[in-house]
């Protein structure tokens, strides 16, 4: 287990991102450094509650929710944590993510 954590640091698939905004408080807030796992194997492995970082559907920078959850045919059901409505603009707004928009699982 240790072993396989190491050799996904050395490889470039665990990697450190910035957590910008308040969207998903109290869990993550503004300022907040964490790991993300960039691997395929965990990308295939996702469930309900995750974490995830994903390529915004409507612009070109990335975003951090959690998989409230999963539709086969749809794709993925988006939440940020923080409830009020101008705080988190997740799947209410843009719908439901597909695997291919999914870059990452947050560590934390």
């Amino acid at each position: 287990m240790i072993i396989s954590k190491l050799l996904k640091l050395v490889t470039g698939k665990y990697r450190l991102i910035t957590i910008r905004g308040e969207s998903m408080c109290p869990t993550l807030n503004d300022g907040d450094i964490k790991w993300v796992d960039y691997s395929k194997n965990t990308l295939n492995d996702l469930k309900n509650g995750d974490i995830v970082l994903f390529k915004n559907p409507m612009g070109k920078n990335l975003i951090v929710k959690r998989i409230e959850r999963h539709d086969q045919d749809k794709g993925y059901w988006m939440k940020g944590d923080n409830r009020f409505p101008l705080e988190s603009s997740d799947s209410e707004m843009f719908g439901h993510i597909k695997l291919e928009h999914l870059k990452g699982k947050i560590l934390y």
